[in-house]
């Protein structure tokens, strides 16, 4: 003798795709369960609907048809980036033909060589090195053979300028990309967690080296006292406002009104600083402000005795601000 079932079965068989997804509710989930105790047939579609081979195959070839795609993909452009590698050989040997057609010695012929493995880096290395290291390995040879250009070029006209070529060019390149290259360097835990930290410090040290090599061609004994003077004044901001931000654990409203204050100041005072250092005492100093006269001897110290008294209004205004809010959040 038959038993009558409970619930529907086209209800159930409605409700078998959420309950698989576990995305019904805990009533629904349990009519469905009840159910299926009861009803073969909707215990047999539940069944199958729980099967994943066939998902799980799709996935496979999906991921197989994506792998070929990309396989494919590199294949070309390593093709691409052969047939750049062969142009560029072209103007090489023409060049080399040429030098030696007409008895001259092999000399400017590889600045036309270090000119070429320039644009190389730029062209050629994308197209045949891994995705994942395109940028590293692009940036690297392109620095690489841009030192190497200055260097040929310096040794074939006789010169001694190549560390001033050299150096301030590598600074700009390490200001501009550290950041992206230390970022893709795997790190030990301790160095990871301070990678900003190490970008500070390598474009420092690079700064002060182009301070060090200019003074090497200066030829002056004022220089180093008012090169090293000015430059450590003014590395003292940006550290001021990375220490700030990075490692001090203000809120961030208390942290706008700190960088406004020392932006102010360093602006009020950068100047006298400058002219201490290069011992010029015909220019106006923060001192000589005065906001009853405005002439042009006194226009300069009014302005940035101004934008001082403004900078630390505006950053005691964001200080508390941040504060009261702080403190608003920690009583709610």
């Amino acid at each position: 003798m038959s038993t009558e079932k409970k619930y529907n079965c086209e209800i159930i068989q409605d409700l078998l795709p959420l309950y698989q997804d576990h995305a019904c509710s805990p009533s629904s989930q349990a009519v469905v369960e009840e159910h299926l105790t009861e009803c073969t047939d909707c215990r047999t579609i539940a069944e199958r609907l729980g099967n994943t081979d066939i998902d799980e195959k799709l996935i496979s070839e999906k991921n197989h048809v994506l792998e070929s795609h990309l396989k494919k993909e590199r294949r070309k452009t390593y093709t691409i980036g052969l047939c750049f590698a062969g142009i560029f050989t072209i103007p090489i040997l023409v060049c080399l033909i040429c030098n030696l057609a007409i008895g001259h010695a092999l000399d400017w012929f590889f600045i036309v060589l270090a000119s070429l493995l320039v644009a190389a880096s730029l062209i050629v290395v994308p197209l045949v090195v891994p995705k994942e290291h395109i940028g590293t390995a692009t940036l690297g040879s392109f620095t690489v053979s841009l030192m190497l250009l200055f260097m040929v070029i310096c040794i074939y006209t006789g010169g001694n300028w190549f560390l001033l070529a050299s150096v301030p060019t590598f600074f700009g390149l390490s200001v501009a990309f550290m950041p992206y290259v230390i970022a893709k360097i795997t790190l030990p835990k301790v160095l990871a967690r301070h990678k900003g930290l190490l970008v500070m410090i390598w474009d420092t040290l690079w700064l002060f080296a182009v301070i060090i090599v200019c003074g090497l061609y200066a030829n002056s004994s004022l220089y180093w006292s008012v090169a090293m003077t000015i430059t450590s004044f003014c590395s003292l901001l940006p550290w001021a406002l990375f220490i700030l931000i990075r490692y001090c654990r203000f809120v961030p409203m208390v942290k706008a009104g700190i960088s406004f204050i020392l932006c102010g100041a360093f602006f009020a005072v950068v100047n006298d600083v400058v002219r201490l250092s290069l011992k010029d005492w015909s220019k106006s100093s923060l001192l000589d402000a005065d906001f009853l006269h405005w002439s042009l001897s006194s226009l300069d110290a009014n302005i940035r005795l101004a934008v001082l008294i403004l900078s630390v209004a505006a950053g005691l205004f964001l200080i508390g601000a941040g504060i009261h809010r702080q403190r608003e959040k920690a009583a709610g």
